[in-house]
């Protein structure tokens, strides 16, 4: 059988939630209104498949440019590059300075 080149592949701690961690969702999180310029943090929730970034961006810090939709268009510094995401309320919290 060959091997899996999925988006979830090798992503068994990542992708997983602590034991108190299960369960419904705060509303909180899904209601929380972001502007442009705030600064986010990408934590991926694996219990909602739609509008999930790339793990390999998980825990990083991210700019809100816009909104789309639902969804935020997120812009992340990289070495060289800026990285453009775009990702659901679930997936991004606040980052507190």
């Amino acid at each position: 059988m060959g091997k899996s080149h999925g988006l979830r592949r090798k992503s068994r701690a990542v992708m997983t939630k602590k034991v108190r961690e299960h369960g419904k969702l705060p509303l909180s999180r899904l209601l929380t209104e972001y502007s442009e310029g705030d600064k986010v943090i990408i934590v991926i929730d694996p219990a909602i498949h739609k509008g999930m970034p790339h793990k390999r961006f998980q825990g990083q810090v991210a700019t809100v440019k816009a909104k789309r939709g639902k969804a935020y268009v997120l812009e992340i510094p990289q070495t060289k590059k800026v990285k453009t995401i775009i990702a659901l309320p679930p997936h991004i919290r606040k980052h507190v300075d």
